[in-house]
């Protein structure tokens, strides 16, 4: 194993462990990286402690939770936080419920005060509770226009037969709607106890300063008794089940699940090595024979399910329907095999590699490392327990792979989901088919062929971003070669002149690397991540696909069902399609307006003389801009580079830029659509990124968006007409897009978009107030330095804005430019872009 792994170690011996009289258990970690600060509460009590009647509660009090306490209003829970440039959330799982907040480190003792008080002086207005219930139903309406989402549901109430896990979290419309406040304050008085909670910090904060202000919050707290639940032991199925959900849907949906472990049982480390080597990563056994070889899927995954009680086996994907049946023949096949004869070494080695290589890269983040200490904190009632998990990983053989796949690939138990547009075969037929056996000065250097170098050195932690941006993506398109990019980024890492596409994602995953393409709406490259221990020889390989990629037509053959799945996925999720129809009407006739996702005739016909091409005329140095971030040698590099890069030349092709748009000719448009809840998306054209509005844009829509933002509170809090409300932005050089959007029931349509026009011209009128700007300032810089952590996002953050002429130090620059933009520049903005006689209205639904 890498050496580095080992900072595993190092990482649980920092951990500091405290546990208060009232049997709070504190975990602290002094987290050096970055001014940051994680703190996450977290409950063990989830969906799977309530009854049928109860169904929902849980959720429904993370809700609530946020909506005031016995002294707080509810603009004084999340508002406090973001004013502070943080971030506040919670989640639901089905055995613990989490409240967080994430930003830079002043946010630590508002934090502290304010989770203490909404988990322990919640007081559940009846009225918020009423317009909260109606947001958790938009939810539920949301979750019914997602396939995913429907058939997973669907399979899991038929994997369980007794244990609670078979209801959602969410709960139930007609639950949902019944709970009282009597109900809620019962629930919490039964679990929310301090012996029942642990409180994790990570953060750049002293210990002293820290321990006291937990003693000062989370000392004297309410007097509860904790309840004490027994749960039923679930048999499973005796026999094969099959579920089907019809809906008129393009592309093809499919789950199977098997009974798998708890998390607290000696087997759960062993089951997520199986099933990384069967599922994770594109040289993954599935992968390669049921996508790759047999071309029957376009996209599978495998995962267990390992929770605090009995879990499950989960393979997952898309495929065209008139595939499932071999689908599951060959599925079952390919799991038989594992059971008789094991996986290869190379299979375990490169596994291990990849799972013991997420605890070093989860380390890189406040976040990251809060989530791995609170769950197996939670889980296994030890943090310590992630020395267990490594070592039985390190461990591991062959043999122990092969036991433990004869012990749970019993198909007797097996549970198959379909979602598609019709029913293709009955439960006699499924079992017939299943039927067989720290940071140092950055750096800057220029080669030969003007590639320009930025390497920013971090040797704190063994990991290494790289990210090489060019011009291009969709504003190069044109109607008639949208998803040009795409495809190109795809396949650019599939195949080169010294290697297969197999070869290449082997190799990779034995390094615990990866390599991508990627394309956007402005940029486009390569990115990697590897350990810095095997940083040369991803390194070489970087150089190898960047050089010499193949594009070979078997290869685009083999791609062109995964990119038009992009496409019919975005077609069957309402809210992609909405914005993405909306955008087509706001650049009309434009590279701007073209579908991020591609267009369907031209990923039927492209060649690979089409992706050749485009590589010759893009992927050339002098535009391009390749930054390297993390434990490495800037001088050492640069000798590197000078060595594998030396013989690649500047094209001589000169690619024009876009024209700048056209204001629309169509103002409104309604597309009909049979979908649970209304897209309504009201926008306008506004300046480019490379304007000096781009930050006054940014700042209004964080003004407006967000938890404590006016469209939050007015449209959803106060009138409860949606789950999701919010504006968004989406940036090109030459004209940008500033959007509101409401995903809501039909019938809310009008008082929505009376909604949007009411915020809007009483911002025009009176403008924003000084607090709602510095909130939404601190909300901008919280999320950037939140966003930066990493190495791979910082490497992608300086090359992407170096390309676009942002200029690679931008986002450092970012607190100071946001102190220059005023009240009035904000009031000017709206009274010039945002006028009523420019605006484009999309509604998509019934």
């Amino acid at each position: 194993m890498p050496g580095e792994a080992k900072k595993s170690d190092y990482i649980v011996d920092k951990v500091v462990e405290k546990k208060l009289a009232n049997g709070l258990t504190v975990l602290f970690y002094p987290y050096e990286r970055e001014d940051v600060v994680t703190v996450k509460l977290c409950v063990k009590v989830g969906s799977a402690y309530e009854n049928e009647k109860q169904a929902g509660i849980t959720h429904l009090i993370e809700h609530m939770i946020f909506k005031g306490t016995e002294s707080k209003k509810p603009e004084d829970i999340v508002g406090e936080i973001e004013a502070l440039g943080g971030y506040m959330n919670a989640f639901t799982s089905f055995d613990y419920t989490c409240y967080y907040t994430t930003g830079p480190t002043k946010i630590l003792e508002k934090s502290l005060d304010i989770l203490s008080d909404i988990v322990f002086h919640p007081y559940f207005d009846p009225k918020e509770l009423e317009r909260e219930k109606e947001v958790v139903v938009e939810e539920m309406k949301m979750r019914l226009d997602n396939p995913h989402v429907v058939l997973f549901e669907e399979v899991m109430k038929a994997s369980y037969q007794k244990y609670p896990y078979r209801r959602p979290i969410i709960g139930y419309e007609e639950t949902v709607r019944s709970l009282k406040r009597e109900d809620l304050l019962s629930f919490i008085n039964q679990f929310y106890t301090p012996e029942n909670m642990v409180l994790s910090v990570v953060g750049k904060v002293p210990q002293d300063e820290l321990l006291s202000l937990i003693n000062k919050f989370f000392t004297n707290l309410p007097k509860r008794k904790l309840k004490k639940v027994k749960f039923p032991e679930e048999p499973f199925t005796e026999k094969p089940k099959l579920v089907w959900v019809e809906r008129p849907v393009k592309e093809g949906y499919f789950v199977f699940t098997l009974p798998g472990v708890s998390f607290r049982e000696e087997d759960a480390p062993l089951l997520d090595l199986l099933v990384q080597a069967l599922g994770g990563g594109e040289s993954s056994r599935l992968y390669v024979r049921l996508k790759r070889e047999l071309n029957l899927v376009k996209t599978i995954s495998i995962s267990a399910f390992s929770p605090v009680g009995p879990g499950l086996i989960e393979i997952y994907g898309t495929a065209d329907q008139e595939k499932f049946k071999d689908i599951v023949s060959h599925l079952i096949t390919e799991l038989e095999e594992i059971k008789n004869l094991g996986v290869t070494e190379e299979e375990l080695k490169k596994a291990k590699v990849q799972l013991i290589s997420d605890f070093v890269f989860d380390a890189e983040t406040s976040d990251g490392l809060s989530n791995t200490l609170s769950f197996f904190q939670l889980k296994r009632g030890n943090y310590r327990d992630i020395l267990w998990y490594k070592n039985k990983i390190e461990q591991a053989t062959v043999e122990d792979l092969k036991e433990v796949a004869k012990k749970y690939f019993n198909f007797d138990k097996l549970v198959g989901g379909f979602l598609s547009e019709k029913r293709l075969f009955d439960e006699e037929d499924f079992k017939k088919l299943i039927s067989v056996k720290k940071d140092s000065p950055v750096k800057f250097f220029t080669l030969e062929n003007k590639l320009k170098v930025i390497v920013y050195p971090r040797k704190d932690l063994p990991t290494v971003g790289i990210t090489l941006a060019f011009p291009g993506g969709l504003r190069f398109e044109t109607p008639q070669t949208n998803g040009l990019f795409q495809a190109l980024t795809l396949l650019w890492t599939r195949g080169t002149q010294k290697y297969s596409a197999e070869e290449i994602s082997s190799k990779l995953e034995a390094l615990g690397a990866t390599i991508k393409g990627f394309s956007g709406r402005n940029t486009f490259g390569l990115k990697a991540l590897s350990l810095s221990s095997n940083f040369d020889e991803t390194l070489k390989l970087f150089k190898e696909i960047l050089l010499t990629p193949t594009f070979k037509e078997e290869e685009c053959e083999k791609a062109r069902p995964e990119l038009i799945s992009m496409i019919f996925m975005q077609e069957d999720s309402p809210i992609s399609l909405a914005v993405n129809q909306f955008l087509k009407i706001l650049f009309s006739d434009h590279p701007y307006g073209l579908n991020i996702a591609g267009d369907l005739i031209f990923y039927q016909n492209f060649k690979a003389e089409d992706l050749r091409q485009a590589y010759q005329n893009f992927v050339t140095p002098e535009k391009a801009v390749l930054t390297v971030v993390g434990d490495v040698d800037p001088l050492i590099l640069k000798q590197k580079l000078e060595s594998y890069l030396k013989d690649w030349k500047a094209s001589k092709v000169r690619v024009k830029e876009e024209e700048e748009p056209k204001l629309p000719s169509q103002k409104t448009q309604k597309i009909k659509k049979e979908t649970f809840q209304n897209q309504i998306l009201l926008g306008f054209q506004t300046p480019g990124l490379n304007s000096k509005e781009k930050l006054v844009l940014e700042i209004l829509s964080s003004a407006l968006s967000g938890q404590d933002g006016r469209l939050f509170r007015v449209l959803r809090d106060e009138r409860s007409l949606a789950y999701s409300v919010t504006s968004f932005t989406v940036f090109y050089p030459k004209k940008s897009a500033f959007v509101f959007y409401i995903g809501c029931s039909p019938e809310k349509e009008e008082a929505a978009i009376a909604g949007f026009w009411e915020i809007l011209e009483e911002v025009s009128k009176k403008g924003l107030t000084l607090e709602e700007i510095e909130r939404a300032k601190n909300r901008l810089l919280g999320k950037l330095k939140i966003g930066l952590q990493s190495n791979l996002a910082k490497s992608e953050d300086i090359a992407v804005n170096e390309v676009l002429n942002l200029g690679w130090d931008y986002s450092q620059n970012y607190e100071n430019m946001l102190q220059y933009i005023k009240q009035e520049d904000i009031q000017k903005f709206i009274k010039t872009y945002l006028k009523k006689e420019n605006a484009v209205l999309f509604i998509l639904g019934k």
